[in-house]
């Protein structure tokens, strides 16, 4: 498809107010906002199975910087959801003031957000009248950990540029007519948007089997290395569980090719500049059994740690129902 023939009905604006009357911005800040705009959009278009193309569109104003991101597709419907997703995700904080996200999810949020996902896919390819995100999907999409770190890059490089005083943006239809409400962030908060961290909470995993390939009983500082059950990847993780590391040392437990641990593992997590999750380590804290073919042990810890585990769930019985 050739530009001449290309109908943008859909078009983001953004303007970005200085605190001086010059309508001159850094190419590298701009560029640096505009690639994680950019990144955004294509994420919730993929999401949504949205075929669409970005143009830039550039005018300038007196009083700061405006650009029109000017968008072409199929459905001008799904196209201007997809906009307006974005910007009440780029315009919505995801954090508290310490820089920590205000939520931590869950794979139930993650099932979740696959199901709003899901059900507003199948409402645009029916094009449904009146169709819209739900608050719930904005919701679980401004925490998702890719969104976060988008936002976090954004603010980060505004933040550094002293000259902007605030991001506004609003979509417009291919006669330059306002279609949307306009939606602005103010530079007393930016903060609110950049992680000072790319550090995620640690999960633990209270029901994981990791088949050993080889232990390390002599220096804790060596990593033991193992087929975790979940992915059937090859992982390298530290042996906490010092009574499970002396019972093989002593020979009370031996190693045997083929061994798998139940256990309690604990996986610390960061985001990439990307906004990926990277598993950064993995830590077994409690060794519940061993197994080998068909022949299963339970460890003295493993025996405590089902026991609190149990005494746990009888006292949230008794807070519910008591």
């Amino acid at each position: 498809m050739s530009d001449s023939i290309l109908r943008f009905e859909n078009k983001l604006e953004l303007r970005y107010s200085f605190n001086n009357k010059s309508n001159y911005m850094d190419s590298l800040i701009l560029h640096r906002c505009e690639k994680e705009i950019l990144a955004l959009i294509r994420t919730v278009a993929d999401m949504l199975d949205v075929r669409m193309t970005v143009y830039n569109e550039p005018y300038d104003s007196a009083g700061g910087f405006r650009e029109k991101l000017a968008v072409a597709g199929a459905s001008s419907r799904s196209i201007s959801i997809v906009l307006n997703i974005v910007m009440r995700i780029l315009t919505r904080p995801s954090l508290s003031v310490g820089g920590q996200p205000l939520v931590d999810r869950s794979e139930a949020d993650e099932e979740e957000m696959q199901r709003e996902l899901a059900k507003l896919r199948h409402e645009l390819r029916l094009k449904t009248p009146g169709v819209a995100p739900s608050h719930r999907l904005v919701d679980l999409l401004n925490g998702l950990p890719r969104f976060c770190k988008c936002k976090s890059n954004f603010y980060e490089a505004l933040k550094g540029y002293p000259k902007v005083s605030k991001i506004a943006m609003r979509e417009l239809n291919g006669s330059d007519r306002i279609r949307s409400g306009l939606l602005e962030v103010k530079r007393d908060q930016f903060d609110y948007f950049i992680l000072r961290s790319d550090d995620l909470p640690t999960v633990k995993d209270n029901k994981a089997t990791i088949e050993i390939i080889s232990p390390v009983l002599k220096d804790s500082k060596f990593r033991w290395k193992g087929i975790y059950n979940k992915g059937g990847e090859t992982i390298d993780f530290y042996m906490q569980d010092e009574e499970f590391k002396k019972q093989m040392f002593d020979d009370k437990i031996s190693f045997t090719s083929g061994m798998c641990i139940d256990c309690v593992l604990e996986i610390a997590r960061r985001l990439s500049e990307l906004g990926e999750v990277i598993n950064v380590s993995y830590t077994v804290t409690t060794v519940i059994r061993t197994r080998f073919d068909k022949m299963e042990i339970i460890t003295p810890q493993g025996k405590r740690h089902l026991r609190k585990l149990e005494a746990e769930k009888k006292q949230l019985t008794l807070d519910l129902f008591g």
